[in-house]
């Protein structure tokens, strides 16, 4: 069980290494992140951390990098949050006024909104987006050349990973939406990954009710060191948004 102190020090942490992808120091948790602990106590907490699976250190540096687990008790963490707040946090005013304006328009049958979607979520996510209906067989990708750019996806490995993925991305979500019944908010983080495919990835993803009866689903995948509140508000917001359209 982690400390309120822990608590802090993981997020500050896992909040940095997503805005820049570089292992955090307590260096830089002290003078950037603003965490008033003396060096020797973040050092010590840090270790705690790392000892208990929250952090890797990797090698060639002093700093640390989140775990899957660190990531799945940040999310949690989120998720209680949101219970509280407003759906729409997460995103900017702008944003958030630029998804209902997207919804809400007439659109002339649910696969121009669905590929509308995509792109709009791709462009406010700066990843990888899939829109499309459970158990279809059509969905619209955007987003590949976000996650082309990313320091994670600089490797052969990784990019052959994702071209697969994308080869075949209409048999994966069949697959998906058969193991996954939950109509609410999923997010997969890395090895939680039901699709092998993108298992060194995270899938966020969410359902909702088409104006033509079908039910549709909008996903995000990119690197583990996604902006989760950002991605996971967009999710939700889009998948109630729509059902409340359409109630």
């Amino acid at each position: 069980m982690l400390s309120d102190r822990q608590k802090l020090i993981l997020k500050a942490i896992i909040e940095e290494y997503i805005r820049e992808a570089e292992p955090v120091s307590s260096k830089v948790l002290a003078t950037k992140r603003g965490v008033a602990l003396g060096a020797p106590m973040l050092r010590k907490e840090m270790n705690s951390l790392e000892e208990g699976g929250y952090l890797l250190k990797p090698h060639t540096s002093s700093g640390r990098v989140p775990t899957d687990k660190a990531y799945r008790m940040y999310i949690q963490e989120e998720l209680a949050e949101k219970n509280k707040k407003p759906v729409v946090v997460g995103l900017t005013a702008k944003e958030s006024e630029r998804v209902a304006a997207t919804l809400n328009k007439k659109w002339p049958d649910d696969q121009t909104l669905l590929k509308e979607i995509s792109r709009l979520v791709s462009e406010i996510s700066k990843d990888l987006s899939v829109a499309g209906t459970v158990g279809g067989e059509n969905s619209y990708t955007f987003g590949f050349s976000n996650l082309s750019r990313e320091p994670e996806f600089q490797t052969l490995d990784s990019i052959n990973q994702l071209m697969h993925f994308m080869d075949n991305v209409d048999s994966h979500f069949e697959e998906l939406w058969r193991r996954v019944l939950n109509d609410g908010l999923s997010v997969f983080i890395g090895a939680e990954n039901p699709i092998k495919e993108i298992n060194e990835f995270t899938l966020i993803t969410g359902k909702y009710q088409l104006p033509e009866g079908e039910q549709g689903f909008v996903s995000i995948i990119g690197p583990r060191r996604m902006n989760y509140k950002r991605n996971m508000s967009l999710v939700k917001y889009i998948s109630e948004h729509i059902n409340n359209i359409n109630a």
